[in-house]
């Protein structure tokens, strides 16, 4: 489910509801439905299986998941009741379940631990679905009793927290599935830079995990995922109203800056290290404390259950992830690094339209001068993913997909679906899209079911169990179980999109940017919005598959693997990591587009030479705020760009291109508010340098530097491609003719000869995997 939007309706249905008529629900299923003992008979029928054993193994190409010696096509079943979908989803070929659990609600005092809810829950999943595996995800909140014993332990934050969102009752939703979103966003929480807190709930942890591996259950759990904080996601508690000012955290990161400096309202785009080097030192800590406590607890999954079994999380948010510099995972290495999880989980793209006049639940994105970048869900969209998954694939990490767009059996629309998910027609085209790109990629994937999530949702049923909908689920099941062990998954991309997550700690603050006007989301800062978010919208439609990495995870072999680097935030960059850089562009011959103030934030000082020695430009600094649009001028190999591009509202700094005495550089666009050369490219170093000084850059614009870069465009339109060695996906953005050539033989799913060019008749949203046989 969008968090966005379930944590809107949460604290305005909390606020509206009088204490008195709130009955007292769980928070997860489990807390609210009472089963009865015999239940317990499930777990004689198991208790002489044998432990499971699940792994993620880094094999032909990519991340593959293995049960009990057994490669398996990782796709999992998610819901706010799975009692009541767990058949259902078990119809269309799903039997891994992925539970979500509370566990404060079984630690009942200081040392003390009742289990025996769990055991009965987990027996009523198996009863529902016997040749179930289970991978319940553990949410780690402090229960009320301890808060209340250590209230100088608790978040304390800068602004006054909204009415409704302090000491929270539980919301009132439909009592048989007790599924409610009050603890993930709740502000009376510990603060995550307790000692006291990480100390406890570990101890907890390890009784939980101890009382499993003891239990027959042991057998059917193929794994744990940790969870917690603001939705579940591990978004700082708190994070819309700036935290965390309490002692803990005064100790683990302090001393931490005012909100207004940490605001700082109407200020620049970057901050400053020669003034404001203590800010961007506490975000750091800040961030760093969240990455290492949550690796703690993996720490801990993997020593109880003798690495026996899997341990993920939800981690590594780059794209589209709100509040950023409070809510981000702007230190991700201690997680992304460890060696105690296997697989990194995220909710795919949110993204709502910001289009005049469309409803919340389109997602078709423009900028200021009107040039549509994309669509992000519904039919035709991307479905793209937030986190960095080629980074994941480097970082021996399985990455799984949460799907959850709503369907046609919902007759609330919000935004999950997208335009069109109100039709059987545009739901299988949806299904299709998102099931296939995790077949098409490599990845994994689960279906995320908030059918019996009321209110606001009123199916009061499961969004996927309909005839329609379990035959596409079904054939999709069996295309992953027929082919993926014995497909390459290695990345095929000659495109590689490239962020550097610490520059965040040194850009404008997501709070500066109130009201957000044009932006179709709040709670977003520019540079996330624009050069980060809405510019993936147009990496997407270039037509070839893209790879998204982390800076830090770039190797040498990149110089002669891509043609193409987008190097799209890349602005805080220390001497070290600049000449990283160098060294791998030098001589190259790839293509490298530098967005904005690559390498101008160093540690200590602005580093404009650092910019220069990057890019091969020369720079000047505009510091009069203006509009972040340029007047592109590209009239070149077939591509006529005469339009604007970017965002109208003022900011600075920005940077012009001196061209001086240098007769090699091309200018392809100025700013729109004066002469100054915005965008620009030439030869330097050995390479090509493009340099754009704001973002989104149009699809058309992307395509043709593709192409000048050498890039392979699969599709002859700008369509949503996904591909690995062995498998490939296609999107059609419009209806109509295109040709689709492949870098070898590949069969249609449904069948055909395999060949390497397919001309295809597709209509808007049409979805077309390919097979390497």
């Amino acid at each position: 489910m969008n968090r966005r939007d379930a944590l809107k309706y949460v604290g305005a249905t909390i606020g509206t509801i009088p204490f008195a008529n709130l009955p007292s629900f769980g928070m997860f299923e489990h807390q609210s439905v009472v089963l009865d003992d015999d239940v317990l008979k499930q777990l004689d029928r198991i208790k002489s299986e044998p432990a499971c054993r699940c792994e993620v193994r880094m094999e032909r190409g990519g991340a593959r998941l293995f049960l009990n010696g057994k490669e398996q096509f990782p796709f999992f079943a998610v819901s706010s009741s799975p009692l009541r979908t767990a058949p259902s989803y078990r119809k269309a070929g799903i039997r891994f379940l992925h539970p979500l659990i509370g566990p404060e609600v079984g630690w009942t005092g200081p040392g003390k631990y009742d289990w025996s809810q769990f055991d009965k829950y987990f027996a009523k999943l198996l009863e529902l679905v016997p040749d179930a595996y289970i991978l319940p995800r553990v949410h780690l909140y402090a229960p009320v009793w301890w808060k209340e014993a250590h209230p100088e332990e608790l978040v304390k934050c800068g602004l006054p927290v909204p009415e409704g969102q302090y000491k929270a009752p539980a919301q009132f939703i439909e009592p048989e599935s007790g599924f409610n979103w009050t603890s993930m966003f709740d502000s009376y929480a510990a603060s995550f830079a307790s000692e006291l807190w990480k100390k406890e709930t570990g101890e907890m942890l390890r009784n939980f995990l101890r009382h499993m591996e003891a239990s027959p259950l042991k057998s059917r759990m193929m794994g744990y995922q940790v969870s917690g904080m603001h939705t579940g996601e591990w978004h700082y508690i708190g994070c819309g109203s700036i935290p965390d000012y309490s002692v803990p955290m005064e100790k683990a990161a302090g001393p931490i800056p005012s909100v207004e400096r940490r605001i700082n309202k109407g200020g620049p785009l970057m901050r400053d290290p020669a003034k404001d080097r203590d800010i961007i030192e506490f975000y750091r800590k800040y961030h760093k404390n969240t990455a290492e406590t949550i690796a703690g607890f993996a720490k801990i999954v993997k020593e109880e259950t003798g690495r026996r079994v899997i341990c993920g999380t939800f981690f590594c948010y780059v794209l589209e992830n709100v509040m950023i510099q409070e809510a981000g995972h702007l230190v991700p290495e201690p997680v992304l690094h460890s060696p105690d999880f296997d697989y990194i989980a995220t909710p795919y793209t949110y993204q709502r339209s910001n289009v005049p006049g469309n409803q919340r639940w389109d997602s078709d994105v423009i900028d200021d001068a009107g040039n549509l970048l994309g669509r992000a869900r519904g039919v035709g969209g991307d479905g793209a993913y937030r986190i960095l998954s080629e980074s994941m694939r480097r970082n021996n990490k399985m990455f799984i997909s949460e799907i959850d767009p709503s369907t046609y059996v919902e007759s609330y629309r919000r935004s999950e679906g997208g335009s069109g998910s109100d039709t059987v027609e545009g739901t299988l085209k949806i299904l299709r899209r998102d099931i296939g790109q995790v077949f098409a990629t490599g990845h994994a994937g689960w279906l995320f079911d908030f059918g019996h999530y009321s209110p606001p949702f009123k199916a009061n049923k499961s969004w996927f169990d309909d005839p329609p909908m379990t035959k596409e689920i079904k054939s999709l099941m069996e295309l992953g179980e027929k082919h993926r062990s014995k497909l390459d998954i290695s990345p095929v991309s000659e495109i590689a999109a490239v962020y550097e997550p610490k520059s965040w700690l040194a850009t404008q603050h997501w709070k500066a940017e109130e009201p957000w006007e044009g932006f179709g989301i709040v709670i977003s800062d520019f540079i996330g919005h624009w050069m980060v978010n809405s510019q993936a919208r147009t990496i997407h439609r270039v037509g070839a598959p893209a790879d998204f990495v982390y800076r830090f995870d770039l190797k040498p072999e990149d110089r002669s693997k891509f043609k193409l680097f987008l190097m799209v935030n890349t602005f805080y960059l220390t001497p070290e990591e600049v000449q990283n850089l160098r060294s791998l562009f030098r001589g190259s011959g790839a293509t490298v587009v530098w967005f904005y103030a690559p390498g101008y934030i160093g540690p200590d000082k602005f580093e404009p030479s650092q910019m220069e020695a990057l890019t091969g430009f020369t720079f000047k600094r505009i510091d009069e705020p203006g509009p972040m649009m340029i007047r592109c001028k590209i009239d070149d190999s077939g591509t006529k760009f005469y339009r604007d591009f970017g965002v109208k509202k003022p900011h600075y700094p920005r940077f012009a291109v001196v061209p001086g005495e240098d007769k090699s550089i091309r200018v392809h666009g100025i700013w729109s508010d004066n002469e100054e050369i915005a965008f620009a490219s030439k030869e330097h170093d050995g390479f090509t340098s493009y340099y754009v000084g704001t973002g989104p850059v149009p699809v058309e614009v992307l395509r043709w530097i593709a192409a000048k870069a050498g890039v392979v465009l699969w599709s002859s339109k700008p369509d949503n491609v996904r591909a690995t060695k062995g498998a490939a996906m296609v999107v059609a953005t419009d209806d109509g003719e295109r040709v689709v050539r492949l870098p070898v033989p590949m069969a249609l799913a449904e069948g055909g000869s395999a060949k390497i060019e397919h001309r295809l008749i597709m209509e808007y949203g049409e979805v077309r995997l390919f097979i390497k046989t």
